[in-house]
């Protein structure tokens, strides 16, 4: 012990604490007993020294009053609230069409569910409130549509085609007189009407009288051709084809210009005189729409 005592007396006195600690005034240490006063000041010493290595090899340093000072604790950040977990579904929007089908599909299979189970009164009551649902949106589809139609005039086809009886002959015979004038005016401008057909085929030979009869009401000339070589008697003017004239079908009836060459079929088979004046119109007007 007393040899541990003096190495670390030795060591300490190379150090500049020890320098000057015992440069120090010590003579409040002092007794009428000079050895006892060499172990008091050797006990400092110690006491110092011991002191003075802890506190350089300690994890925390000591203050120079050789206490630690109590610090502040710390401040813990305050949780966050967990934000519960959503799961966001994406719904579809059906179209309308989307829409009706299901629908139908839907009706379809209550009206067959009704009918498969004839005695069941909770489905057959189920068909029945369908089949009103169904009827109602009709009635107001309808009801729609005519206060559509007051709105707006120009969508009402028979503004101009009126479909009632005290009207329809007027309306008839207006525009008979418009498809008169169209053969009229093709007439006028050099146009002529071939009739091309079979001598002994038996539409060919029917249709004949009419095709002769629209021709001289109107005033456009018209001239028979036959494809077999058997003349119609009922055609005014006949010919022979001679490969001239190329028709898918027959009997056919075909406007020609001579002064042009240019051919325009109106009809092929048999035609009533009042569809062949439509013809005529379609091809007067280029075939614009009439409604």
């Amino acid at each position: 012990m007393r040899t541990l005592l003096n190495n670390r007396l030795q060591h300490a006195a190379a150090s500049p604490f020890f320098r000057w600690s015992s440069r120090a005034p010590l003579a409040w240490l002092s007794t009428k007993n000079g050895d006892a006063v060499v172990n008091k000041r050797s006990a400092l010493v110690l006491l110092m020294l011991t002191t003075f290595c802890h506190g350089a090899n300690a994890t925390d340093a000591q203050g120079w009053r050789l206490y630690n000072e109590p610090t502040a604790p710390k401040k813990q950040a305050p949780k966050k609230a967990e934000t519960p977990s959503v799961t966001l579904t994406r719904t579809k929007t059906l179209t309308p069409t989307e829409q009706m089908d299901w629908f139908h599909s839907y009706y379809q299979d209550t009206l067959n569910d009704a009918a498969i189970n004839s005695q069941d009164s909770e489905k057959v009551e189920k068909a029945m409130l369908l089949n009103q649902y169904v009827s109602n949106k009709s009635s107001e589809f309808g009801m729609t549509f005519k206060k559509v139609l007051l709105d707006n005039p120009e969508l009402s086809y028979t503004k101009d085609r009126p479909t009632e009886q005290a009207a329809r002959s007027t309306y008839l015979s207006l525009e008979r007189n418009k498809k008169m004038r169209a053969v009229r005016s093709l007439a006028d401008a050099g146009w002529g009407l071939f009739f091309v057909y079979k001598g002994q085929e038996e539409i060919d030979i029917a249709l004949a009288p009419s095709v002769q009869q629209f021709a001289t009401e109107h005033g456009i000339e018209l001239l028979g051709v036959t494809l077999d070589g058997v003349a119609l008697p009922a055609i005014v003017q006949n010919r022979q084809n001679d490969q001239h004239i190329n028709v898918p079908f027959s009997p056919a009836l075909v406007l020609v210009n001579p002064g042009t060459g240019e051919m325009k079929p109106l009809a092929y088979g048999f035609i009533s005189q009042d569809d062949l004046l439509g013809r005529f119109l379609n091809v007067a007007t280029d075939f614009a729409p009439d409604f």
